[in-house]
């Protein structure tokens, strides 16, 4: 094929390839893939009604009425948000899945899009298209930079600090008489506070417009297109649907392309968006029904590194796949985890009852205050005070101690080597109760080496090297090469032919069909101290042929003409090579290594230990399926397949492939094939497709068997996770005796009986069996409660004819009876329970699992120990699918690109730190030192940030609630002079509280947080009643009595004013009220009011070491020096007494807001209170730890 432009040519460059990706690409694609690749099962139906759901869930409305009255729990929200994703993918897979355009004929799809191959589309048919499908652009997320900034200042909690700031400056000015300075400062305040809020949501956006930017990176400046019979270059946006365009080495699709005309060199980079790095051959026909697999289809961005091509615009914009993924990730909302709905949710209810209690004192000021008792409270007073309680309730540190945990613990796990890609993820590592974690990498440490091989009749320790003497042996005799072992070196690569047959052929299976190489700055070490670079089980093979001969000095010996990389799908790898050396003109053979389950079948012949081949039959299958079930069962090896067929050097007739042979050669038992690489030696579709169609006739070179140690600390993490409630299961692609064995080694199974298959059926069954029989058991019960009262009467007459003591054997009869159907149905209830604790173990493998219900999900998600074996990346997928579906919390670890699509699915995706860059970048979180014990660090850490949190709330809300809102309440309803301002609650809940709350954030985890079962989000929530019993019930009532007890001993000892003469004062107190003047009153007041600011700022310092353990002593988690010490505690008391000498001292702040100079002692008075508090709540602790069945620990937080 040729093409015949007139526009210069340019050379291929790899600096056009390189460009900035968008590291999301890979794992969003893989996904959409296994989604396209899935059964329908009735999506339809139900996607349409979670778009209904989606669109309920959109208006304003419902999201300002769940603001308002937020009844549903944090995790329903979070399972809502999570199902329209969900939503959104499918959607987006079902439109790929239908799309026709890769399964039509070149023909078809010329036709389908009126173009021709020689004019191209003309100008009337541009301008209509370009009419009806825009421009070749993806559209940014929003347009509208009005609606982001109105957004950003009036969206959430802002739209009610708006009203409160209107409201305190009207109070200021004009309602305000006279006008009262501290109203207008209070609302400056909340501007800056509102300020703050919107720069942050600005920020976020920013971060979402710099991802969608990186993908428009990906659209190249301009492109060769085809139009009215004359090739010119234009601008990707002017593409439409239907485009002829030309693509060489070094260009990069400009739409989504249907090719119709390659090269045969012609090669694809998709690995921005498949995250293999191994090109893609290009085909003009379809290859796979799925469109994002097939190699006929190239998408918006992909490069074509070889070759030329030419195809159709099929898509473009926001159609494209690149388009579809980019709206998927720009349009969804931001991620929120269920800690942080749970914030959100106590806010907003926190919010709602603030408005309720703010309404309800405006209500009472103008039905009864403002006609009772006229001069009392101002219009501006009144509303200043119904607005104050909707400032000050809500706790202001809240959502910021909720960052600096997680921005804490995050910095704590980097400490350990665990790299948290976001904050978020932090949290839910405290929930998580099942680990999905592959065996390579992650549980062993990727170590593998050969340890056995075995040919047709003999097996061989490559421990004992006996395979590399008889090796060596032969090459010293023919006096080619001398073995490193040897003092002199001599390397020759025409010696590898005079290697032993056997020897040779697994050699060239080992090194040729292999992915892995060695590092350079290794040469000359032992061959068990060089560091092999690429897969395990590559390295393994690489080790081995080292050992048999220098790989270095025999690959020039070879060439390559096609390498199909190893697939988890086919579970094999094929290289048809070349010998160079080899004298019959180089006759190409193809060398193949994999399953044994998968190659066995393609198989004819085998070679023993001479190399000679012999037929294949049934007992020596039977063999090889014992020895892989021996070598994985015994020793844990990974077994794998070494194959290889052999080629004439050129096409032959059938009968002249006998004729000539080479005495001397070693194999010359072996019949050749037919050539097919002849003359499509330079292109590789053609090369894929002779291969693949090669693969049967198989002749068995070797069987070889390896092993990789675990890593020593996996059994005592794995203990430590099963004392937590955590279980482990391994999900790995080997032999599932392969499994188990690594599996028993690691601890994940230690049970003594290992079920599969055939257990999970006959209990899911049996589960069936019993539901059914307990329906019939309940209408048999509703049957029998319908007896008619006339055979009850009778019965009873029966029993009254009965003598004494005759009636009184039969009822003891009676009750005999009835205590033995008792005890068989208790009986029958603990086998029941034998039963279910004896499935602990089981092991599946990825072909068992298709034949697995929803019955049997059921069954085999309640095993405490699992292996799943030989699972592809969808069954991988499913896994976890089917483990959250069944209320399971889910972490997945992973290192190469088959592991993206779970990894998205679960909740937390965990990579290791020598896994591939696209995994890396896709993770939640990565093990920097591949160390999976880390896991533990970060599990006990997510942990932690909830127990932490709960400190903080628990410390934050008697203050900002009860304590705050009750002089609010006094001063509506009992007439005092309101015995805490509004701007000095705002101190306590903005200043004086924060540092205490970022302390208790740092507080280190207690001893029995890796003992207790993970938190399930469902049904334990962050607040519950029993912790609003001692927020509000003990801390709140004891912190509001000596806060209120301040006020009033301060009015006694200053002003001489009993609390008799305050309470009702209402508007009595004034001008002229007990010989005082109002400035006397106000000052007094302030002083008042200061003092008791100052009492509930003590008060907090006792709260501070209270809510430090939940049920452990003061002594036993000591805050002073030990393990546990936290001396940032004692730090937020200096900073609290500064705080309030600040606020209070100075002559400016006591007149603008009222405030007041702390008298000496009142000081020092709340001390005791405080230490009251502490010693209150030891006792309640002792009793907790004493009586752990008492009420008090039934009610303990």
């Amino acid at each position: 094929m040729e093409f015949q432009l007139s526009i210069e040519s340019r050379p291929p460059t790899m600096a056009r390839i390189k460009s900035e990706r968008p590291v999301f690409l890979a794992s969003e694609y893989r996904t959409l893939s296994v989604h396209m690749d899935e059964d329908e099962r009735q999506q339809t139906r139900r996607q349409r009604a979670r778009r209904r759901w989606h669109i309920l869930q959109s208006a304003w409305w419902r999201e300002l009425a769940n603001e308002l009255v937020p009844l549903r729990t944090a995790h329903e929200q979070h399972e809502t948000e999570e199902q329209q994703r969900n939503a959104s993918l499918a959607k987006v897979a079902r439109q790929l899945r239908n799309l026709p355009f890769h399964k039509d004929t070149i023909g078809e799809i010329y036709t389908r899009f009126h173009t021709s191959p020689a004019q191209g589309l003309e100008s009337q048919a541009i301008t209509r298209l370009r009419g009806y499908h825009g421009y070749n652009v993806l559209r940014p997320a929003s347009r509208i930079a009005v609606a982001n900034v109105i957004r950003w200042f009036f969206g959430g909690f802002n739209r009610f600090l708006w009203v409160a700031m209107v409201v305190f400056w009207l109070c200021w000015k004009p309602i305000g008489n006279p006008p009262q300075p501290g109203n207008m400062a209070l609302a400056i305040v909340i501007i800056f506070v509102i300020c703050l809020q919107a720069m942050f949501s600005a920020w976020q956006q920013w971060i979402t417009s710099r991802a969608m930017h990186s993908i428009a990176s990906m659209i190249p400046a301009e492109t060769v297109v085809l139009r009215d019979g004359v090739a010119a270059r234009v601008a990707p946006a002017e593409l439409v649907p239907g485009d002829v365009v030309y693509l060489r080495a070094g260009d990069r699709a400009p739409a989504d392309v249907r090719l119709v005309e390659v090269s045969a060199d012609l090669l694809l980079d998709r690995s921005a968006f498949s995250g293999s790095p191994e090109p893609t051959v290009g085909d003009v026909n379809c290859t796979s029904a799925n469109y994002l697999e097939t190699r006929n289809i190239v998408v918006m961005g992909a490069n074509v590194t070889q070759g030329h091509c030419r195809a159709i615009v099929v898509s473009t914009g926001d159609k494209t796949v690149l388009g579809r993924i980019s709206r998927l990730r720009t349009t969804k909302r931001h991620e929120k985890t269920i800690l942080q709905l749970e914030v959100r949710r106590l806010v907003n209810g926190l919010t709602t009852l603030s408005l309720v209690v703010g309404t309800i004192f405006v209500i009472l000021w103008t039905a009864w205050l403002r006609t009772s008792f006229p001069g009392f409270m101002s219009v501006a007073d009144a509303l200043a005070n119904g607005v104050g309680v909707l400032v000050t309730f809500v706790p202001g540190s809240l959502p910021i101690s909720l960052t600096l945990a997680l921005t804490s613990i995050a910095k704590r796990m980097q400490r350990h080597k665990v790299l948290i890609k976001n904050l978020t993820t932090v949290e839910t590592l405290g929930t998580v109760s099942a680990i999905c974690c592959e065996k390579t990498g992650t549980l062993t440490q990727r170590r593998m080496c050969v340890t056995r091989v075995a040919f047709a009749e003999k097996e061989e320790d490559m421990e004992l090297g006996e395979l590399v003497r008889d090796a060596a042996a032969v090459l010293e005799r023919n006096h080619r090469i001398h073995r490193p072992r040897a003092a002199a070196v001599r390397r020759n690569m025409t010696a590898i032919k005079y290697l032993p047959p056997a020897a040779r052929r697994l050699f060239e299976t080992a090194l040729l069909c292999n992915g892995a190489g060695f590092d350079s700055l290794t040469t000359g070490m032992p061959v068990h101290e060089r560091i092999a670079v690429g897969d395990a089980t590559d390295c393994a093979l690489l080790r081995m042929a080292e050992e048999i001969f220098p790989t270095a000095d025999a690959r020039p010996a070879y060439s390559t003409l096609l390498t199909i990389p190893f697939s988890t799908r086919r579970r094999w790898m094929l290289a048809v090579c070349v010998n160079q050396l080899d004298e019959d003109d180089g006759a190409p053979f193809m060398v193949v290594k994999g399953a044994p389950e998968r190659l066995l079948p393609k198989c004819s012949t085998i070679q023993d230990a001479a190399g000679r081949s012999v037929p294949l039959d049934a007992a020596r299958r039977r063999q090889i399926e014992q020895t892989q079930h021996r070598w994985a069962a015994d020793h844990g090896c990974r077994v794998l397949l070494l194959c290889r067929r052999d080629f004439s050097p050129s096409p032959a007739e059938p009968n002249e492939k006998d004729g000539e042979k080479e005495e001397d050669d070693e194999d010359e038992d072996d019949e050749e094939d037919e050539n097919p690489f002849v003359g499509i030696e330079d292109s590789p579709a053609l090369l894929h497709a002779a291969a693949t169609g090669c693969m049967h006739g198989l002749c068995v070179v070797g069987l070889v068997g390896m092993v990789d140690p675990p890593r020593p600390e996996i059994p005592s993490a794995v203990d430590t996770f099963r004392s937590a409630g955590i279980r482990v299961f391994m999900a790995t692609g080997d032999y599932a005796p392969t499994a188990a064995f690594v599996a028993r080694q690691c601890r994940i199974i230690t049970a003594d009986a290992v079920d599969g298959l055939e257990q999970v059926l006959e209990h899911a069954e049996g589960a069936v069996a019993a539901e059914k029989e307990e329906e019939s058991n309940e209408k048999e019960d509703a049957v029998s409660q319908t007896c008619s009262v006339e055979q009850q009467q009778q019965q009873q007459q029966q029993k009254q004819l009965v003598d004494g003591n005759g009636g009184a054997a039969a009822l003891a009869t009676q009750e005999k009876e009835a205590r033995l159907h008792s005890a068989s149905a208790s009986a029958s209830g603990a086998d029941s329970q034998r039963t279910l604790a004896g499935r602990s173990a089981l092991v599946i493998s990825g072909p068992e699992m298709r034949e697995l219900q929803a019955a049997h999900w059921d069954v085999v998600a309640s095993y405490e120990e699992i292996v799943f074996a030989r699972i592809t990346p969808e069954q991988k997928l499913q896994i976890v699918e089917e483990l959250r579906a069944r209320d399971n919390y889910v972490a997945v670890t992973g290192d190469d690109v088959p592991d993206l699509p779970a990894m998205r699915a679960a909740h937390v995706g965990v990579a290791m730190g020598n896994g591939s860059e696209v995994v890396k970048e896709a993770a939640d979180m990565v093990l920097l030192d591949n160390n999976f014990a880390s896991v533990v660090v970060a599990i006990e850490s997510g942990r932690l940030v909830f127990v932490n949190l709960k400190k903080v709330i628990i410390y934050l809300l008697p203050m900002t609630n009860m304590s705050e809102i009750m002089p609010s309440l006094l001063n509506v309803v009992l007439g005092l002079p309101i015995p805490l301002s509004t701007f000095l609650m705002l101190v306590i809940n903005t200043v004086t509280d924060v540092w205490a709350s970022v302390a208790l954030i740092e507080e280190e985890p207690e001893n029995d947080i890796m003992l207790a079962p993970p938190r399930n989000p469902k049904s334990e929530g962050l607040v519950n009643t029993r912790f609003f019993l001692q927020a509000y019930g003990f801390i709140g009532l004891i912190q509001t009595l000596t806060g209120h007890i301040a006020f009033f001993l301060c009015l006694y000892l200053k002003g001489g004013i009993s609390p008799s003469q305050v309470f009702l004062a209402f508007n009595s107190w004034s001008d002229g009220y007990l010989g005082k003047s109002k400035d006397e009153l106000a000052r007094l007041v302030g002083i008042a009011g200061s003092s008791h600011f100052m009492a509930l700022v003590a008060m907090q310092w006792g709260n501070m070491f209270v809510a430090r353990t939940r049920t452990r002593s003061i002594v036993q988690q000591n805050p002073f020096w030990g393990p546990a010490r936290n001396l940032r505690l004692l730090v937020a008391i200096p900073i609290s007494i500064g705080v309030a000498l600040f606020v209070n001292e100075i002559a400016w702040f006591n007149s603008v807001f009222l405030t007041g100079r702390i008298p000496v002692e009142f000081f020092f008075i709340p001390i005791p209170f405080a230490f009251a508090l502490v010693a209150c709540d030891e006792a309640r602790k002792l009793l907790v730890r004493c009586f752990p069945t008492s009420i008090f620990a039934r009610l303990a937080w």
